[in-house]
C-alpha cells in the first residue's frame, strides 16, 4: 500500500511536468504592488507593449546603400510584419519622413513603394537620412555601414518569457540569418532575446547538471555501501522528491525561473541525506544471523521509529532555511523557497515511508560477515584518524581561534565590497552570440536597454507650453551630453522642432539641416540645469494660440501624441 501510494502520487506530479514553462523576464521578479511594476503597467496602457527585438545588420565591406541590400530589408520587414505576434517593423525601408510644401506638413515614407534603386533614389535617401539626426544611431550607424530593424511585438513586458514570444523571437532571428546570408552580418538583441537565451542556456545546463549530480551521488553511495539495494533506495527517494517538487509548480501555475531551475540539483544533494540515514543505520545494525520475515519486519519498523525524530529534526532545519525565502520581496525567490521547502518535506516523507516499505518487501538477507568485518575495520581506522585530527585542534586552541578571527575579518571586508549587478547579458561570456549582438547594438546604435520617461499634462496646450517643451528638450540634451551610458535619446520635442522648423524656415525645408538640441544651461541659478525659452518665438512658434497635434511613428518605433505624454528613450 505504501509503495503503491507513493508511486501514484509520483505519477500524478510527473504528469504535470510537461506543463512546466520557463519565464526569465526580470519584471516577473517584482510583486504587482511595487512602484516600478505599477509604472511599467502605466506605460503599457499609454503607449502599448514594450517588447522590442532589435536586429542589427552590419556590412563590413560596404554601406547600407546597396540596392539589393535595401530590397532585402523591405522583403524581410514585410515577411516579419505578417507574423501573428508582430505589431510593427521599423527600418529605413519602412519608417516615415517629415517634410513640408511650405503650406502644410507632409508625413511620407522615407523610401517610397516605387523605389527601384536608381542612383538618384539612393542619393535622395542619403540626403534624407542626413537631414534629420533622429535617424542617426536609431536606424543607421554614423558611418552608414550598419542599419537596425526594430520589431515591436503585440505583448506586454510581463509576457517576455511567454513561449509564444520565445517562438516569435526564434523565427525572426532565423529569418534574418537566412535572408541576409551573404549580404550582412546579423546581430539580434533586446530584453526578450536575453530572456530567451537565458532559458535555453539554463535548460541546457540543467539537463547536464542533473545527470551529473546523480552520477556523483551514485558514486558516493557505491563507494560507501558497496551494495546495489543500498545505492538504489536513496536514489529512488530523491528522484521521487524532485518530481513532486517540480511537478507541483505547474499545478499551481508557477513558472520556472533561473532560481527554481537549480531546485532539482539542490534537492538531489540535500534530500538524499534522509534515506542515507536509514540505509546506513540499517546496514550497521543488521543482525549477524539471518532473521525471519517477522523479525526483520519488526527490526525495520523499530529502526524507523527510533530514527524518525533525529531525521525529522535534520529535515526541519533545512525546511526552515528554505521557507525563510518566503519573506523575500521578489516573487521568484518566494516561489523558490516554497517549493524547495516542499521538496525537503517530500524527501523526508518518502524516505520514512518508502524505504522501510521496500526493505520489508525485499525481506531479510543473509549478512556478509567478512565484508562487514572489513568495513568496520576501515571505519575504526577512519575514526582514529579523525580523533587524532580533532585532538591536534584542541591542543592548539589559541592559534586556531586567531586564524578563525582573521578569516572572519577578511570575509567581512570582502562582503562589503560585493558588487550587485543584475545585467543579465553579462551572465554570458564575451564570445557568445547574445553578448556579441548586445555589444554591436551598443557600439553602433542606441543600445539594447531602454529607459522611458513620460511627461503628462492635463491638456495639449499645457504640454505645448514653451517652458515645458524647453524642459523636455533640456532633459534630452542633458542625457545626451552628460550621461555617458545614454546611447540615443529621442523625444516628442524632436518632432515638434522638426515640424516648426519646416513651417518657419527661411530656406527650402528640404535643405534645412537637423535642428540642434537646446544646450544644457551652465547658469547656477537654473535649478534643473536645463536651458530656458522666453516665449513661443524662441522655439519657432509664431502663434501662441495655435495648436499642433501631430501623430507620427518615430524612427525609434514609438508612437508620439502630445495629449498622451512624451516618451523618450535612452
Amino acid at each position: 500500500m505504501v509503495v503503491g501510494g507513493v508511486a501514484l502520487v509520483t505519477l500524478f506530479f510527473a504528469l504535470q511536468l510537461p506543463r512546466a514553462r520557463m519565464d526569465n523576464n526580470i519584471i516577473a521578479f517584482l510583486p504587482d504592488h511595487v512602484e516600478e511594476r505599477v509604472i511599467a503597467k502605466h506605460f503599457e496602457e499609454q503607449y502599448g507593449g514594450e517588447i522590442v527585438i532589435m536586429t542589427g545588420l552590419e556590412r563590413p565591406y560596404g554601406t547600407v546603400f546597396d540596392p539589393a541590400f535595401l530590397f532585402r530589408i523591405r522583403d524581410f520587414a514585410k515577411t516579419v510584419e505578417a507574423l501573428d505576434l508582430v505589431k510593427d517593423v521599423n527600418s529605413i525601408m519602412s519608417t516615415q519622413y517629415i517634410t513640408s510644401d511650405r503650406e502644410s506638413i507632409i508625413v511620407t515614407d522615407l523610401v517610397g513603394e516605387d523605389f527601384s534603386g536608381t542612383g538618384a533614389e539612393i542619393a535622395e535617401l542619403k540626403r534624407r537620412l542626413a537631414s534629420w539626426d533622429l535617424y542617426q544611431g536609431a536606424l543607421v550607424s554614423g558611418d552608414y555601414t550598419a542599419t537596425q530593424i526594430v520589431v515591436t511585438l503585440k505583448a506586454l513586458s510581463a509576457e517576455s518569457g511567454n513561449p509564444d514570444v520565445a517562438a516569435a523571437l526564434a523565427l525572426i532571428r532565423d529569418l534574418a540569418k537566412e535572408m541576409f546570408a551573404g549580404l550582412a552580418n546579423v546581430y539580434t538583441a533586446g530584453q526578450p532575446v536575453v530572456s530567451a537565451t537565458l532559458s535555453e542556456s539554463a535548460f541546457a545546463d540543467i539537463t547536464f547538471l542533473i545527470p551529473l549530480v546523480f552520477l556523483v551521488l551514485l558514486g558516493v553511495l557505491a563507494f560507501s555501501f558497496r551494495r546495489g539495494d543500498f545505492v538504489f533506495l536513496p536514489l529512488l527517494t530523491v528522484l521521487a522528491a524532485v518530481i513532486w517538487a517540480v511537478g507541483a509548480m505547474p499545478l499551481f501555475q508557477v513558472t520556472l525561473t533561473l532560481l527554481s531551475m537549480v531546485l532539482p540539483v539542490i534537492l538531489i544533494a540535500v534530500g538524499s541525506a534522509y534515506a542515507i540515514h536509514l540505509v546506513s543505520h540499517y546496514r550497521d545494525e543488521a543482525q549477524a544471523k539471518t532473521p525471519s520475515a517477522e523479525e526483520h519486519r519488526a527490526f525495520v519498523l523499530g529502526l524507523t521509529g527510533r530514527l524518525a525524530k533525529p531525521v525529522f529534526l535534520a529535515a526541519l532545519t533545512t525546511f526552515a532555511g528554505f521557507i525563510a525565502f518566503c519573506f523575500a520581496p521578489l516573487t521568484p525567490m518566494r516561489d523558490f523557497g516554497v517549493f524547495a521547502a516542499f521538496g525537503v518535506i517530500a524527501a523526508f516523507a518518502i524516505a520514512m515511508t518508502l524505504v522501510p516499505a521496500l526493505l520489508i518487501i525485499r525481506g531479510p538477507r543473509a549478512p556478509k560477515v567478512r565484508a562487514q568485518k572489513n568495513v568496520r575495520e576501515h571505519r575504526f581506522s577512519l575514526d582514529r584518524e579523525l580523533a587524532g585530527a580533532m585532538s591536534a585542534v584542541a591542543r592548539k586552541k589559541i592559534p586556531i581561534l586567531a586564524l578563525t578571527a582573521l578569516v572572519i575579518a577578511v570575509s567581512v571586508v570582502g562582503a562589503s565590497k560585493v558588487v550587485v549587478d543584475n545585467s543579465m547579458v553579462e551572465f554570458f561570456s564575451d564570445d557568445t552570440e547574445v553578448s556579441r549582438s548586445d555589444r554591436f547594438i551598443r557600439e553602433h546604435f542606441g543600445g539594447s536597454a531602454q529607459i522611458f520617461v513620460s511627461v503628462e499634462a492635463e491638456d495639449t496646450q499645457t504640454l505645448l507650453d514653451p517652458e515645458v517643451l524647453s524642459a523636455m528638450d533640456g532633459l534630452s540634451a542633458f542625457l545626451s551630453e552628460r550621461v555617458p551610458a545614454a546611447g540615443k535619446v529621442t523625444g516628442f520635442t524632436d518632432l515638434v522642432k522638426r515640424m516648426n522648423q519646416l513651417f518657419n524656415g527661411d530656406e527650402s525645408p528640404e535643405g534645412i539641416p537637423a535642428p540642434a538640441r537646446t544646450p544644457v544651461s551652465e547658469d547656477p541659478g537654473d535649478e534643473f540645469g536645463f536651458g530656458g525659452l522666453s516665449d513661443f518665438e524662441d522655439f519657432g512658434f509664431d502663434d501662441p494660440e495655435g495648436e499642433v497635434s501631430p501623430s507620427f511613428q518615430s524612427p525609434a518605433g514609438f508612437s508620439t501624441t502630445p495629449s498622451a505624454g512624451a516618451p523618450a528613450t535612452a
